[in-house]
């Protein structure tokens, strides 16, 4: 759609303290491929080899539970299967013929990376393995995730396989961590889990920055095979900034991850540009009232040196009441696009002038 460019009369000049810590491009990690972004914007503050197809082992797993999640009661029993009860690797060694509600399973795979969970969740939702793999093919690819294919629900790759990027996973925890469920999932230590038969599980989650390792970390999954060797992702917060990182085929991921996280904290922080609510144009001819639905913020470094400007670019036929977008540029580039809309001031029927004489009537006369 063609697109009329307005400049907004607003251009924000960062102007912050100075902090030492090392740039970016001092720094070195052990993973063979990695990335730093942040939560909110998707902005990438580290990169290493990030569309580098690779071996992803079993963070594959949180792919399979959002689409788990946004596609099934969570409340049901699953049965299972011989087929569950029949997958290596990694197990919560579930029992052929008993049931385990749904949520227990997606805790069991994203905790203790239990690949029969993986396959009894994909018999479930999906009705087959093939048919679910589909869904997670079509969810990858609905959030972007260009460089991934996928072929089975638990990142085993002896007969099938798994192939993304740093980025594309970065994508995919992004995303799966605005379900508060997925992030009530993937942060909890402990999970206590009873099946229909009465047998208990309790399982402790693997990963262990998740667990204390780090302050900071508020979620995550492990990763392991002997192709993909050992692979990590994870989610961290500290004060209102919230970042991902991701590590492919990596020598020393724990600390790759603690030290690109200290990184970001270090050396970025947020910065709200505009509040919910109506923005200023400077185009004098433009005489609707636009807005934003949510406020715009951007993550910029600490030490002043980057210019954040914004531009209106308005679309030549409206959307409905959604007129454009509001491009936000970090030092020229553009780093989000925000949906901007028209104000719809309610219409006032005219009245005739019967109408309005016999409102003055009704109005001057009293009994």
């Amino acid at each position: 759609m063609k697109k009329i460019k307005i400049l907004l009369t607003i251009a924000i000049f960062v102007v912050l303290l100075a902090n030492d810590s090392n740039g970016v491009s001092a720094m070195e990690i052990s993973s063979q491929c990695g990335i730093l972004m942040e939560q909110s914007t998707g902005r990438v503050l580290y990169e290493k080899c990030p569309d580098d197809q690779m071996y992803i082992a079993s963070i594959t797993k949180i792919l399979t539970t959002i689409v788990a999640i946004e596609n099934a009661n969570l409340d049901e029993w699953v049965e299972i299967s011989d087929n569950v009860t029949r997958q290596v690797g990694s197990a919560l060694y579930l029992t052929l013929g008993d049931q385990v509600k749904l949520i227990d399973l997606l805790y069991g795979l994203m905790l203790r990376s239990g690949n029969d969970a993986a396959m009894a969740i994909a018999e479930f939702v999906g009705g087959d393995e093939a048919s679910f793999v589909k869904m997670m093919n079509d969810k990858a690819k609905e959030i972007g995730m260009t460089n991934s294919v996928f072929q089975n629900p638990s990142g085993l790759d002896e007969t099938t396989y798994n192939l993304s990027t740093a980025r594309d996973m970065a994508l995919i925890m992004q995303y799966a961590m605005n379900n508060p469920i997925f992030r009530e999932i993937t942060g909890t230590e402990t999970h206590k889990a009873t099946t229909k038969n009465g047998m208990t599980y309790v399982w402790h989650n693997k990963h262990k920055l998740v667990t204390g390792y780090y302050e900071y970390a508020i979620g995550g999954k492990t990763g392991f095979t002997k192709q993909a060797r050992r692979t990590l992702v994870t989610s961290a917060r500290k004060d209102d900034m919230e970042l991902v990182v991701v590590t492919l085929k990596a020598g020393d991921d724990w600390n790759d991850h603690m030290n690109l996280f200290n990184y970001g904290f270090d050396n970025y922080q947020v910065q709200t540009i505009i509040e919910p609510g109506e923005i200023q144009v400077s185009n004098q001819t433009l005489s609707d009232k636009l807005y934003v639905e949510k406020m715009v913020n951007v993550i910029v470094k600490k030490d002043g040196s980057e210019k954040v400007t914004t531009n209106l670019s308005l679309y030549k036929k409206a959307k409905d009441n959604e007129v454009g977008v509001l491009q936000v540029l970090i030092n020229g580039e553009i780093q989000q696009e925000i949906p901007v809309y028209k104000a719809i001031t309610p219409k006032v029927e005219s009245q005739s002038w019967f109408d309005k004489l016999m409102n003055w009537f009704t109005g001057a006369v009293s009994f």
